[in-house]
């Protein structure tokens, strides 16, 4: 159930959360709290139909149908009686399995929007407190935490501050937007109240404003926890949804009152929710079909990842040289385990790993583009760790070019460098590497 009020023109409220949580086949029933011709950002002479007193009606008559919600969206309220009567709404209509998911829109930069008084946040925190995970701007918890506003970059010793004051709220999970740690980064900082878990995700910041990111952002981030993804996974996938929609907006010179263009990206995002939701299959390399496909995702991916990395013709050398079938063949038959990486039906990426006296090597780890940036090698090195695990063996190694940009994911899944080589692989070429090195 999403509870906002409807902007009949603009990008915003139920006209973002309403397809983007359906896209992803969860069923979405909405609640209108109001209803307007144009929202409210830089429109002037818009209409503006209050719903307040069709609320109870419509509990009523759901609650005579014996409806109840596995999750509640809430949103814009733009009254007192409105937050009251959403909490009843909830107690109501709720189920076992319920969870609250509540944005309490009331404020940016320091400030409460116009249409609130002082008072407001006082009654927002009610509401919050039934919340399961919080969805706030650091203005709108400051106000209702009673909190100072400061405004960023920020350390990241006074977030940790503010997400333990926010323990009072008594919820399972936050995540704060439109936080900054440098200049030129913007994103989201999340916290797991269950797991202890903590994290950020930063992006590139995008110059100018842009009307109804936050609604896009918190149906993102819904429509994948209600799928089952990880806070982490699920901050990230909303972040880079975000952000995407935002970047297509500014690029295309649109009118940024009508909001950002999220609807080109929804395919992206549904996908993107679905891998992580899958999971991976890795699928042993024994037969020539196999090593066929291994093959045939070298020849695909290799080209595409090394594009503008390598020496002219060095691409092309390497992967008849390494990562041909005959190569793949004759690894196999000197001990090397390959394994296809899959998610649902499809071939996306490859690993290969090798067991030596100590310690595993591991030889091969790649992934077709659009699979890139999604956590998924976490669950490749899980594996990989296992493995070794069950070998006896307690750890991992493996080379990165020194110019790679996969240098910093494997730095920070706890790989450290500890060695640096240059090897001659024939034809002229040679590769620049750092040994990198996994205990555990």
């Amino acid at each position: 159930m999403a509870i906002h009020d409807i902007s009949c023109v603009g990008r915003c409220s139920l006209t973002v959360a309403l397809p983007i949580i359906s896209s992803i086949g969860i069923e979405c029933s909405v609640l209108p709290t109001a209803v307007l011709s144009t929202h409210t950002g830089g429109f002037k002479g818009f209409t503006y139909r209050d719903l307040t007193e069709d609320i109870a009606p419509i509990e009523e008559h759901w609650k005579s149908l014996g409806i109840t919600y596995d999750a509640f969206y809430t949103g814009f309220l733009g009254s007192y009686e409105q937050i009251y009567l959403v909490k009843s709404l909830i107690d109501e209509l709720s189920n076992d399995n319920t969870t609250v998911y509540v944005d309490p829109v009331m404020g940016d930069v320091g400030k409460l929007y116009t249409v609130f008084d002082s008072e407001f946040p006082k009654g927002m925190r009610k509401l919050c407190e039934k919340a399961d995970v919080l969805m706030p701007n650091l203005t709108e918890l400051c106000f209702m935490l009673e909190m100072e506003y400061k405004e960023g970059p920020y350390s990241w010793e006074y977030i940790e501050s503010v997400l333990k004051e926010a323990e009072v709220f008594g919820l399972k999970k936050i995540v704060i937007t439109g936080i900054s740690f440098e200049k030129g980064k913007v994103g989201a900082v999340f916290k797991d109240y269950e797991t202890g878990i903590i994290g950020q995700v930063m992006r590139d910041a995008i110059e100018g404003y842009f009307h109804g990111t936050g609604d896009v952002f918190g149906s993102a981030l819904v429509g994948s926890l209600e799928s089952g993804l990880s806070l982490k996974d699920s901050v990230r996938i909303a972040v880079d949804f975000t952000v995407g929609s935002i970047k297509r907006t500014a690029s295309s010179g649109a009118d940024v009152r009508y909001g950002v263009d999220f609807e080109e990206g929804l395919g992206e995002y549904v996908r993107q929710v679905r891998t992580v939701s899958q999971g991976i299959t890795f699928e042993k390399v024994t037969a020539d079909m196999q090593i066929s496909r291994v093959a045939g995702l070298a020849a695909r991916i290799w080209p595409e990842y090394w594009t503008n990395k390598l020496k002219e013709g060095q691409t092309e050398y390497m992967v008849d040289k390494f990562q041909s079938f005959k190569a793949i063949s004759q690894s196999i038959s000197d001990g090397y385990e390959y394994y296809i990486l899959k998610s649902g039906d499809q071939d996306f990426g490859y690993t290969g790993i090798h067991k030596e006296k100590d310690r595993i090597f591991i030889s091969k780890i790649y992934f077709d583009k659009e699979y890139r940036g999604l956590g998924l090698s976490t669950k490749v090195f899980e594996m990989i760790r296992e493995k070794a695990l069950n070998e006896g063996l307690h750890k991992a190694y493996l080379t990165v070019k020194r110019d790679n940009p996969a240098l910093e994911v494997y730095l920070h899944t706890g790989f450290v460098i500890i060695d640096s080589v240059d090897t001659d692989i024939g034809n002229g070429y040679e590769m620049n590497d750092y040994i990198l090195e996994w205990s555990f």
